[in-house]
């Protein structure tokens, strides 16, 4: 199921310690999306309209988040962070990648409902990478939540990004590629240098899933 963030934890002003922050390393599989058209939409509607469509848009996307075991860990704005880290990193990337693709669908139909509705569609891109993190608590002593750090989340958030470029909707790193490769149809487009990265990386377009 997908779970919520943590809940910020309340500051014990009578300690004058500060807290102890705990974390260990998972191999996780991190999803990264934004709205493509999103900040332009958003100039020409008043703000409780995009209050409105923001929550509407990620009701529509949590369901086939929790239907893959995907974990919301934050929204950003349009952007949202979901992060898959059982005890299967295999498990976990092709589960990743059917959410992905189940996410294309639930924002097909969307659209149409905007279309129909007169209201201006927008698409959704997405990136998906594998590798360890630091699954933890981070923050302040008085404002903290769980969470997930590490080049894993920078990477899919710069795929994520480079849809834009490639015209594509879903972009894979190859870590994630190598955990679905025998069930995924993809397209791939060869080494990108990715802001921050200082090593090419080779990326893959999800284009469908071939289940047995």
């Amino acid at each position: 199921m997908v779970t919520m963030p943590q809940p910020r934890r309340p500051f014990d002003s009578r300690s004058s310690e500060p807290p102890t922050f705990a974390g260990e390393t998972r191999e996780v599989t991190v999803l990264f999306s934004d709205l493509e058209g999103f900040t332009a939409m958003t100039e020409q509607i008043p703000p409780r309209e995009v209050l409105s469509f923001l929550n509407r848009y990620f009701t529509a996307m949590a369901e086939p988040l929790a239907s893959h075991g995907g974990r919301i860990d934050s929204y950003m704005g349009d952007a949202m962070l979901v992060v898959w880290d059982g005890t299967d990193p295999g498990e976990d990337a092709r589960n990743a990648a059917k959410a992905a693709l189940a996410m294309l669908s639930r924002m097909e139909r969307l659209q149409h409902e905007w279309l129909a509705e007169g209201k201006r569609p927008v698409k959704v891109r997405i990136g998906l990478s594998s590798g360890s993190a630091i699954v933890g608590e981070i923050g302040c002593p008085r404002f903290r939540q769980w969470t997930v750090i590490g080049d894993v989340v920078n990477t899919a958030s710069r795929l994520e990004a480079l849809n834009k470029e490639f015209h594509t909707d879903i972009l894979l790193s190859e870590a994630t590629y190598q955990q679905i490769q025998p069930w995924a149809d993809v397209r791939a487009l060869g080494s990108v240098m990715l802001k921050g990265r200082r090593e090419a990386l080779d990326c893959y377009a999800l284009l469908g899933w071939r289940d047995a």
